[in-house]
């Protein structure tokens, strides 16, 4: 999976205007510190702070008002391809780190190593790619981690194992539920906001094995598979219809997919041609599929709901973060970031949005209040 570059964060004070009326957004707050990928945006539930974490192998929480850098943890895994696969509990008091063949759920404050396991478990197993954890989620109590990854780069009807999600115990590492039947490796897995749904999205597969990225939906108690479909029943030969990024309503009710031709959260970090993107909404209860959104001229590499649901937010190669009405899709807020963006994400009280951009800068936004 190709590293994530710079992340770019964005706090700032709230202002008064209606969101989807044309404003001049406020200066942003600038954070720096990271030298190299960020592939991690969190913010703590109290919403006082934000950790980040990437390729240069140090996790950081700042101050997301004053822009302060308030601690970094160093060497959070070996030197090497790629960034860590980095997950916080809700109060960024522990951090699960992933890096080729190590898992350790440690505690950010002084860096305390709490459990280490391996989360591969069949690595004995012939296959024509290696396996790997691309993906990892705690549950909203911190007490369990899924983690999304694969068994190989691709499977269903090519012959081939491929994607597979695990859930563990953060205590004391042992499994507690596996579902490998997913046909293209595992790229993104969430956790319903209630802690009662696990949701996961499958890369797909291009050129000659061309198949739809797939979502999976499943009970977080008895793991009974609640839903699954593909993105896109058919695709053609050289498209690449990925599920790489999942984002679940907080109400638990809708997901939505952007899809785009290769994505963020491929095996092998592709992004073959950049045909664009749309993003699709699917209502659980009914399976009814939506497309506020179309027509992108470049592919998205991040989504995320508002706390409240009512606004999609988006972070795409176009450089810019975009803010659209999850019914309608009307674009509310479109920010220019300057460069290649691949982080977004809303704080807990819906305020502010953070956005992690290729460039290395860091910056915090207000979210114009919505009606």
């Amino acid at each position: 999976m190709k590293a994530l570059r710079v992340l770019l964060v964005v706090t700032s004070l709230a202002i008064g205007v209606d969101i989807g009326v044309a404003a001049e957004p406020p200066k942003p707050v600038l954070l720096q510190g990271h030298s190299k990928a960020v592939s991690t945006i969190a913010w703590a539930a109290d919403r006082k702070t934000v950790a980040t974490a990437g390729e240069d192998r140090t996790i950081r929480v700042w101050d997301p008002v004053t822009g302060k850098q308030l601690s970094i943890v160093e060497n959070i895994a070996r030197v090497g391809y790629g960034a860590p696969v980095v997950a916080f509990t809700a109060d960024l008091k522990i951090v699960a780190i992933h890096y080729w063949d190590k898992l350790t759920i440690r505690t950010v404050a002084d860096d305390k190593t709490l459990v280490t396991f391996d989360p591969i478990l069949d690595r004995g197993q012939k296959s024509a790619f290696r396996p790997d954890v691309y993906a990892m989620a705690f549950s909203p109590d911190g007490k369990r981690l899924a983690t999304a990854g694969s068994v190989a780069a691709v499977g269903g009807r090519h012959g081939l194992p491929g994607g597979v999600v695990r859930v563990w115990d953060v205590e004391n590492g042992k499994i507690i539920h596996q579902s490998d039947k997913l046909s293209t490796a595992a790229s993104s897995v969430v956790w319903s906001a209630d802690g009662k749904m696990v949701v996961a999205g499958t890369s797909g597969a291009g050129g000659e094995l061309q198949e739809s990225g797939e979502v999976w939906v499943w009970d977080a108690e008895t793991w009974k598979v609640l839903h699954n479909f593909a993105v896109k029943p058919k695709t053609k030969y050289g498209e690449w219809v990925s599920a790489a990024d999942v984002a679940l309503s907080p109400d638990s009710t809708r997901v939505a997919v952007p899809l785009t031709a290769g994505s963020r959260g491929t095996p092998a970090g592709l992004i073959i041609e950049d045909t664009g993107a749309s993003v699709d909404v699917w209502a659980l209860g009914t399976g009814k599929q939506t497309h506020p959104v179309k027509g992108l001229k470049a592919s998205l590499t991040r989504l995320a709901f508002s706390p409240d649901g009512k606004s999609l937010a988006a972070a795409g190669r176009d450089k810019k973060v975009r803010v659209w009405d999850a019914e309608s899709g009307k674009e509310q807020l479109a920010l220019d970031c300057g460069d290649f963006v691949t982080e977004v994400a809303f704080s807990p009280d819906g305020q502010s949005m953070a956005a992690g951009s290729n460039g290395g800068s860091v910056q915090i936004w207000a979210v114009p209040a919505s009606k």
